[in-house]
């Protein structure tokens, strides 16, 4: 498929999708909105893939949503809640439906709609240069495209209504002492250090991954013995995949030439 507003390349089991709007800090379109959802799903079924970087290109990952289309819906008396009902609902809930581990590569301003839409990554890394804002309330606006769910689950549920209340700007460093960014790195450093990072998981087999994933998501609203059970039934599911098998008789093998080598030196 062809894209506007962004750009999905594939390389060694690596998609990485680019917010491609560079002259409005890649504010969110909808046309952007829609393009993410269907290369979620492209890069879903494509088997080969196995890990997904997100970032933008120029000098912003993604500066929130586009404010001409709430200028435009206003001059033409359209109804807001049509125009943005496909973004704020499909959007975050195809980020945590991907089956596959999502890496926020930020590069820039990551405000609004385009923090969250990190924080609906599973990890994110930052360039020293990344600035970070819940900038809603500057527009008379409440947080969304999941941002009141997201973000209390990296910082406390008072430090989240800080952000939000205030609107204020944070420099990367920031962003991660409060735990919402993995780690910063030199801003040239950052697609190296995010593919590198991607490829480490993409050695690593697909369906413990998924599996984790999909738990981890769940874990903040579920008990113990409920959580016992995803773990048991997803452990159940790994233990007979071709990837656990293999990978045990190749450890025991390792262990068999590894206790050869010992009685040797003795």
């Amino acid at each position: 498929m062809e894209y506007k507003d962004i750009e999905l390349i594939r390389e060694e089991g690596i998609a990485l999708i680019y917010l491609n709007r560079p002259k409005v800090l890649n504010a969110l379109s909808e046309t952007m909105m829609v393009e993410l959802v269907e290369a979620l799903k492209e890069t879903e079924e494509d088997p080969n893939i196995r890990v997904l970087i997100l970032t933008g290109r120029g000098q912003g990952f993604c500066a929130g949503a586009d404010l001409n289309r709430f200028i435009a819906a206003q001059q033409k008396g359209k109804d807001h809640k049509k125009k943005w009902g496909f973004g704020l609902l499909d959007l975050p809930r195809a980020f945590v439906q991907y089956p596959k581990p999502i890496i926020a590569a930020i590069n820039g301003y990551a405000f609004g709609a385009g923090w969250n839409l990190a924080l609906a990554s599973d990890i994110i890394i930052a360039s020293e240069d990344a600035k970070f804002s819940q900038a809603f309330v500057k527009m008379g606006l409440v947080s969304d495209m999941g941002g009141m769910y997201f973000l209390p689950r990296f910082v406390s549920l008072s430090k989240a209504k800080e952000l939000m209340f205030v609107g204020e700007t944070i420099d990367a460093k920031e962003a991660e002492r409060i735990g919402t960014v993995n780690r910063v790195v030199p801003k040239d450093d950052l697609e190296r250090v995010a593919r590198e990072l991607a490829k480490k998981i993409a050695l690593e087999p697909l369906k413990p991954i998924g599996l984790m994933k999909k738990i981890l998501d769940q874990s903040a609203h579920l008990d113990l013995p409920s959580l016992l059970a995803l773990e048991a039934q997803a452990q159940e599911i790994c233990s007979q995949t071709d990837d656990h098998i293999k990978r045990i008789e190749a450890f025991l093998e390792r262990r068999k030439k590894s206790l050869k080598q010992e009685k040797r030196r003795k």
